[in-house]
């Protein structure tokens, strides 16, 4: 025969850890939609200032993303006791925003459209990858894929300003949509 009190606080462990995981989840969707929505606005931004200048639309639109961010797991670590990291969203998308205005700026050096074009949203997608994998999430992965896919379909269809545009949209309906589901953590990934 087990002991009871043993038991109780065993299980109350193993289910104050599920919360925790479940917390860290639901805290993830915001950097997501965030991110989400300033891909969405940089489909129109795209068209308005043209795709060699969305650094400056995308470095002060990410520092908003990272405040509001730590602003919200601050505030998460104050109701819940728990706090999440946010070093590694500052350092994937600075990483990001580095490779993306490189390869664009490769793009006018070599004076080849196409990598101007495609390299920087293909930037965001191994950024996504990155995040995927610091958050052993399958779904995002498959976003990361899915944003691979949607960068060759585009390929085949525009150029210039309108393929940025094109990239971005989809990228924003794609992150927009891995937010809305549950971060499952897969071992091994």
């Amino acid at each position: 025969m087990r002991d009871p009190l043993v038991a109780e606080l065993a299980y109350r462990e193993v289910v104050a850890a599920r919360e925790r995981v479940r917390a860290i989840r639901r805290a993830i969707t915001l950097p997501l939609r965030l991110n989400a929505a300033v891909d969405l606005m940089g489909a129109i931004v795209v068209m308005v200032i043209g795709r060699f200048h969305l650094l400056a639309y995308f470095a002060p639109a990410y520092v908003v993303v990272l405040a509001a961010s730590a602003w919200w797991y601050h505030r998460y670590a104050v109701r819940h006791g728990l706090q999440l990291p946010v070093r590694p969203w500052v350092l994937i998308l600075v990483a990001t925003l580095a490779a993306g205005a490189s390869m664009s700026r490769l793009g006018v050096a070599l004076d080849k459209s196409w990598v101007s074009d495609f390299g920087p949203c293909l930037a965001f997608t191994v950024g996504t990858g990155l995040t995927a994998y610091w958050l052993r999430s399958h779904r995002l992965a498959l976003t990361a894929i899915a944003m691979v896919a949607s960068t060759a379909v585009v390929s085949l269809a525009a150029r210039g300003d309108l393929a940025v545009a094109l990239q971005l949209l989809a990228f924003g309906v794609l992150l927009w949509h891995a937010s809305m589901g549950s971060f499952e953590h897969k071992d091994g990934m």
